[in-house]
């Protein structure tokens, strides 16, 4: 009977724990607290989690100590003061009643948000530096760099946490992290000097529309294309589904038989349907993977997706999408703190698309003049180019590291405020001179180049009536003079004006190629 009785209590004690009858420990802190973190320096850092309702929760970093009450529904959040950098490993403790909690390893310095689609979701073991790195965080070469990577998920409403923690630099971590992400960070820490805590959200194959919030989705004018096309996706969803289904037995029957024989799965498995439950669903990563990072510190986010919206209905409005996203991030991470902090205009910079033979031949370069336009209609935007580190055969270009370096230098200039080249030539102007198209450029750096030292290439000038054809360009002081024999009046020029332009060679002489223009604004 003893027995039996001492049974019945410890059933009845896990069932109360699993029901949250009983907590181990009432105590908690959101996951973005872990081990081994980074914590933005000079700015108010909110620190939050849980505790028993109307508890004083107490948060001791460094010289400072905080304390604040949690809710009735168990909620708590304090604010530190802005922090000085430092590489130096220290603690912060959180304590409540007779609960407290101890982080080791927490550095100070700058953090930043790497999110997209696969291009950003692209881990570093698959790209050309990968094995360097791998060697090289083997022998503690990015003890400064810590990593932090959200789980792909998708929500229809704001989620509180996400499960992950901060991780060391080690060579498995280095290997599975966002390469782009991991580029950015390593640079920035190099060139700074500064601890860099990177956090990973993003997903492959992703629209923009994953990434926007709910209340943009439902009622913003830069959100009507989406709204449509969803509708009719929602609409057309359970007869592609039933299409879906039938075609997926075949094909794990396929598997199987491939299994069985030793021998490789031709073709590619069926994909399932977007729909009302789909992780990649409008707003769905936003409230999975964005909204529980709020209102963690960071200095701001670098982007590398759009491959998902160079086609129709989705190119023409990107610009203003990602104008519309950004600053959904910029006031929900302000809103999280419940007044507590200011919003801040953070800096939010994007990759181009590169260069990629399978792009659609029109959305492929209107995209990219869109991102373009994103950082010069926005604040605190940005876009650096990656059109000349492209694989015409891959929509993965595996040469990820010139691309977070420019995005480490693209932020060294107008985030930190250093005086160097951080971007290649931008189209200002034109003029015509005869049978000369004269153009002037922005971000000319040392002086405008050939980066081979051939003729340019991928220039066309068109005349009046649209016809383009191919051009020959020469660069005669801050101008590059462009003509051709079959033009005789030109009245615009485009350059890079395709989905895989080849040989790219005009930039400036720190190496930072031109990004692609046109100086028409015919309909394609």
């Amino acid at each position: 009977m003893r027995k039996f009785l001492f049974r019945y209590l410890i059933l009845f004690l896990l069932a109360c724990l699993s029901a949250g009858g009983l907590q181990a420990q009432d105590l908690q802190l959101n996951p973005l607290f872990s081990d081994h973190g980074v914590l933005q320096q000079e700015l108010p850092v909110p620190v939050w989690g849980n505790a028993k309702p109307g508890k004083e929760v107490t948060v001791v970093f460094g010289s400072q100590t905080v304390s604040s009450k949690s809710s009735k529904e168990g909620d708590w959040m304090v604010v530190l003061a802005p922090l000085t950098a430092s590489a130096e490993p220290a603690e912060m403790t959180v304590t409540s009643e007779k609960e407290t909690i101890t982080l080791k390893d927490i550095l100070v310095g700058e953090v930043w948000v790497g999110s997209g689609q696969s291009n950003m979701a692209m881990a570093v073991k698959n790209t050309l530096d990968g094995e360097a790195m791998e060697a090289q965080a083997l022998g503690k070469r990015f003890e400064q760099i810590r990593l932090f990577k959200v789980p792909v998920e998708g929500a229809d409403v704001r989620m509180r946490k996400v499960e992950s923690d901060w991780v060391l630099p080690t060579a498995q971590n280095v290997a599975s992290f966002s390469a782009t992400a991991f580029y950015f960070a390593r640079k920035l820490s190099d060139d700074r000097s500064v601890p860099v805590g990177i956090i990973q959200s993003a997903n492959g194959g992703t629209n923009a529309y994953s990434w926007i919030n709910s209340k943009t989705l439902s009622s913003d004018p830069v959100a009507e294309s989406i709204r449509s096309y969803w509708n009719s996706t929602v609409k057309a969803h359970p007869a592609a589904m039933e299409k879906y289904k039938a075609a997926l037995a075949p094909w794990r029957e396929k598997v199987k038989a491939a299994k069985a024989a030793g021998t490789k799965v031709e073709g590619r498995a069926p994909r399932e349907p977007l729909g009302p439950t789909h992780v990649k669903r409008p707003a769905g990563h936003y409230n999975a993977m964005i909204a529980p990072l709020q209102p963690f510190a960071i200095r701001g986010v670098i982007w590398y997706q759009g491959e998902a919206n160079s086609r129709l209905p989705f190119y023409n409005g990107y610009k203003d999408l990602m104008l519309g996203l950004t600053e959904d991030w910029r006031e929900d991470w302000a809103t999280a703190t419940g007044g507590e902090v200011e919003r801040r205009d953070f800096p939010f910079y994007m990759v181009q698309l590169p260069n990629f033979a399978g792009g659609d031949s029109v959305g492929w370069p209107m995209i990219r003049e869109q991102m373009l336009k994103f950082w010069q209609d926005g604040k605190n935007t940005g876009s650096v180019v990656s059109i000349d580190v492209g694989d015409a055969t891959d929509i993965h270009p595996r040469n990820k590291k010139p691309v977070g370096e420019r995005l480490a230098s693209f932020a060294r200039g107008n985030v930190y405020g250093e005086n160097l080249v951080y971007s290649g030539p931008i189209y200002k102007s034109l003029s015509i001179s005869g049978d000369k198209a004269v153009l002037e450029f922005d971000h000319e750096g040392g002086g405008l180049r050939s980066l081979d030292g051939e003729e340019l290439r991928n220039f066309e000038v068109a005349d009046a009536d649209g016809n383009f054809a191919e051009a020959t360009a020469t660069i005669e002081g801050t101008s590059v003079i462009v003509k051709s024999e079959s033009i005789p009046e030109p009245r615009a020029v485009r350059y890079a004006w395709k989905n895989n332009p080849e040989g790219i060679n005009f930039g400036n002489r720190e190496g930072y190629p031109a990004s692609p223009f046109r100086t028409d604004s015919w309909e394609e």
